[in-house]
């Protein structure tokens, strides 16, 4: 298993797409498959698809996270990548199952706060993902999120140990 030291948090700039939309448009600009290890979802799998509840903060799997991502230049090889899809905005159920995917990756990969970063933290020209982090790091210190819908988080079987 590769060494994960740094979670980076991205956006997809678009107000719309799930893990296939993302790999496809990936796939379009010459990578073999997404980028990222995780993509969070909005509820508008497509540019045409009506808001759906049920996808609405869906945690979709990428990459395996024993493979190298393809998400931050210079930052793969030690990091996992999370999407959230939007722009600027994001639902509170994202944010909700945000927060809850980085803290159980924080425990399984013994990282912190600290360890938790914005894709624009490591590229200047970028904003993403238009979220303040300082915010977001002081957040993942707190002891719980209060929510009224489930976060269970389950690993897919081919990323268990």
């Amino acid at each position: 298993m590769r060494p994960i030291r740094k979670l980076i948090i991205h956006c997809s700039d678009s107000t719309f797409g799930d893990v296939r939309e993302i790999g496809r448009w990936h796939r379009e600009r010459g990578f073999s498959l997404i980028g990222y290890h995780y993509v969070i979802c909005n509820g508008h799998r497509t540019a045409k698809a009506e808001f759906s509840p049920e996808v609405d903060g869906l945690i979709e799997y990428g990459r395996t996270v024993g493979m190298e991502g393809a998400h931050c230049y210079g930052h793969n090889r030690d990091s996992i990548g999370i999407c959230l899809i939007g722009k600027t905005e994001f639902s509170n159920t994202q944010m909700i199952k945000l927060h809850y995917l980085v803290r159980s990756l924080m425990l399984e990969y013994r990282l912190g706060p600290k360890d938790v970063y914005g894709h624009y933290e490591f590229d200047a020209g970028k904003t993403c993902p238009n979220l303040d982090m300082a915010a977001f790091r002081a957040g993942l210190l707190e002891e719980e999120v209060e929510h009224p819908i489930s976060t269970e988080y389950k690993k897919p079987k081919e990323q268990e140990a």
